[in-house]
């Protein structure tokens, strides 16, 4: 609100629609810079203060126009942030030292964000560093109870090494010395080219490896909600901007379709199917078998009938009655 004060110098309730549009494309474009000369980030942050600060006057009843309505937290363009692919995250991970590695696989588990990571305490693990309580009073959205798969061993070793009690915070680096450590072994491992999300590998920070865990865990998770509860969203356009990066937007098949009902019933119907079929199997055997039998009586039969001589008077009646066979 300093800032904004500064900048209009007058009344706030008097501003202009244009006023503060000017302001906020000035800030984006680089028109507008900071007091140290450098280009404004999270611009989007400026925006939803003062849309607050606008609902609460008219709220109060201090004005009537909504100036605020048509303004947009995000300017349209996707954030650009370092991609590693799971082989290369499992290689930058493993490179490091032993605590930086602990805390890197802890972050690459559990997605959460940054500022969430560093509120952990050791008392929040339970189940033997198997289950993490992201609890409400430091999560930005929601508070949630993660099931950890790739960290634990690692959280097991780093807790006793450093002799860490309940109380005891679970990140002890601090965020810019982990940030310069990130971005120093990854332009080691991968140089300074961008990578395919748009920023260079030597730029990389915390934030950018939860979003690679978004996309570590975008291809595992059978369902949309289970995601969003790991990862703390509140809405889907985050998974739908991972599915785009990772090109899974149009992924879906005919598996998909099915629901777990439906699911359910046509496995029963199936096991029905195959317990008739086995059933049709056996007596299909049965009837082979006799089938069989009576070919083998039959031929049986045959080879006694041949051993009997035949009467002399069905020998004459047959040939008497030849003229007659041939006129038919």
């Amino acid at each position: 609100m300093i800032f904004f004060a500064e900048y209009f110098n007058k009344n706030l309730d008097l501003l202009a629609k244009d006023d503060v549009h000017k302001l906020i494309f000035d800030m984006r474009s680089g028109t507008l810079k900071r007091k140290d000369g450098k280009a404004y980030l999270a611009v989007g942050e400026y925006v939803k203060d003062f849309k607050a600060f606008w609902g609460w006057l008219r709220r109060t009843g201090r004005t009537q126009n909504d100036i605020a309505l048509d303004l947009r937290r995000s300017d349209g363009h996707k954030p650009s942030w370092v991609y590693l692919t799971e082989d290369e995250f499992k290689t930058l991970a493993n490179q490091a030292n032993s605590d930086y590695r602990a805390l890197i696989w802890l972050m690459y588990d559990t997605g959460m964000r940054v500022t969430e990571a560093y509120s952990i305490r050791i008392s929040d693990f339970s189940n033997d560093f198997t289950q993490l309580d992201i609890r409400k009073e430091y999560a930005k959205t929601f508070g949630r109870i993660i099931k950890l798969k790739l960290c634990s061993s690692f959280i097991r070793e780093f807790v006793k090494y450093h002799n860490l009690g309940p109380n005891d915070f679970i990140f002890i680096k601090e965020p810019a010395a982990f940030n310069k450590y990130l971005r120093n072994m990854a332009k080691n491992l991968f140089g300074a080219s961008d990578s395919p999300a748009r920023k260079s590998y030597d730029k990389m920070r915390l934030y950018d490896i939860r979003h690679n865990a978004c996309c570590y865990w975008l291809k595992r998770y059978p369902t949309v909600t289970g995601l969003m509860y790991r990862m703390g969203w509140s809405e889907e356009k985050e998974v739908r901007y991972y599915s785009e990066f990772l090109g899974q937007a149009d992924a879906i098949d005919d598996e998909n379709m099915v629901t777990t009902e439906e699911k359910t019933k046509y496995e029963k119907r199936i096991e029905l199917l195959e317990k008739d079929r086995e059933k049709t199997n056996e007596l299909v055997k049965e009837l082979i078998k006799k089938i069989a039998d009576m070919q083998i009586s039959l031929k049986n039969e045959v080879q006694e009938n041949k051993k009997q001589k035949i009467p002399m008077e069905i020998v004459q009646a047959y040939s008497a009655d030849r003229p007659y066979r041939s006129n038919l």
